[in-house]
C-alpha cells in the first residue's frame, strides 16, 4: 500500500476504528513500526513511520514505567512518596506482554482548519486522527552506554 504525502490535509479529529485497520496494514508492510523496550525495570514505546491519515511522518516516544526517585511526593501507595498504601514494584514488560498504545498523529505539519473551521489545536502540529496499535515487548534487552 504505497503512502505518498500530498498537500496537507485538513485538521479532522477523529479516532474512527477504520484508522486503526489503516495503521495495521502501514505496520505490516513497513511504513509504520512500534517498538517496546525494557531496559533496568523501565520500560518505553516507540511508534515511528507514516501517519494512516496525512502520511506524513512522525515519531511517538513515550514511557510507560513512571520513575520516582522515592522523595517527596503524594501518591497513594507508592512507597517514599507520602502515600498510605503497600508499595508497588514497577511494570516492566517483559516478553510476550501485550501493550495496548492509543496514538494521535503528531506529524508536525501545519494542517488547515477541518469542515467544523476548528483548527488544530495541538502546537505540535498533527492532522488529528487517533489510532490504537496493539504489540508485545521485545524480547531483547534495550543497549545501555554503547555496551554490548
Amino acid at each position: 500500500m504505497p503512502h505518498q504525502p500530498q498537500s496537507p490535509i485538513p485538521y479532522e479529529q477523529t479516532s474512527d476504528y477504520h484508522w486503526t485497520e489503516v495503521a495495521f496494514e502501514l505496520l505490516e508492510s513497513g511504513a509504520l513500526a512500534a517498538v517496546v523496550m525494557t531496559s533496568d525495570n523501565v520500560s518505553s514505546a516507540v511508534v515511528e513511520g507514516a501517519c494512516p491519515r496525512c502520511v506524513h511522518h512522525f515519531t511517538d516516544r513515550r514511557p510507560l514505567t513512571a520513575v520516582t526517585s522515592g522523595i517527596g511526593g503524594s501518591r497513594t501507595g507508592v512507597r517514599g512518596t507520602g502515600g498510605t498504601g503497600p508499595a508497588e514494584p514497577a511494570r516492566a514488560y517483559g516478553h510476550g506482554d501485550p501493550v495496548v498504545l492509543d496514538v494521535t498523529c503528531s506529524c508536525g505539519a501545519t494542517h488547515p482548519a477541518g469542515a467544523s473551521g476548528t483548527a488544530e489545536p495541538n502546537a505540535a502540529g498533527g492532522c488529528g486522527v487517533s489510532f490504537r496499535i496493539e504489540l508485545t515487548a521485545d524480547p531483547a534487552p534495550a543497549s545501555t552506554g554503547g555496551q554490548p
